[in-house]
């Protein structure tokens, strides 16, 4: 005896295994998105960084990084006897990928997608179109005060001499 109230047609069932997987593959797919989007939000900036001596004192042809918050820090003091420290932000304008200094060929190099810019920052082999951000210095002693924003050196450099 059939009881044609729960029967299920094959038709109805193959549509029904249609939609469920493809409502299976949309949540899948859509996923990362909700992720990327539903993200934190990232921490502040710090305003400024002091660099310790010996993390900042290179020889020449020599360079380091530190941190800045998120953000990577390029040290560089190039191989010329008497040049000055180069401080950059250590992200390719590109694509956000880390730089670092390449010695053989005295440049700074981003692995991701080879864009060279010189000791300078200045583009030299594409795909980057801009120069990295420069960071503004200023020496406190022997430690080295580095910000993204002038003002905000200048502010923690005359809050130090008030204390």
């Amino acid at each position: 005896m059939k009881n044609d109230d729960s029967y299920v047609g094959r038709r109805k069932f193959l549509g029904g295994m249609v939609c469920g997987s493809t409502a299976a593959l949309g949540a899948a797919a859509a996923w990362p998105l909700v992720n990327f989007v539903g993200s934190p939000p990232s921490l502040p900036l710090p305003d400024y960084l002091v660099i310790p001596a010996e993390e900042h004192e290179l020889a020449p042809g020599e360079s380091g990084s530190v941190l800045y918050g998120p953000i990577p820090v390029l040290l560089l003091r190039p191989p010329e006897p008497d040049s000055e420290l180069r401080v950059f932000v250590g992200i390719c304008t590109h694509l956000d990928c880390n730089v670092g200094y390449n010695r053989a060929q005295n440049n700074i190099l981003c692995a991701c997608h080879e864009g060279v810019f010189d000791v300078d920052g200045q583009v030299v082999s594409a795909p980057p179109t801009v120069p990295p951000k420069t960071f503004h210095t200023e020496r406190r002693g022997t430690d080295l005060g580095v910000a993204l924003e002038k003002e905000n050196l200048e502010k923690a450099l005359r809050d130090a001499a008030a204390t």
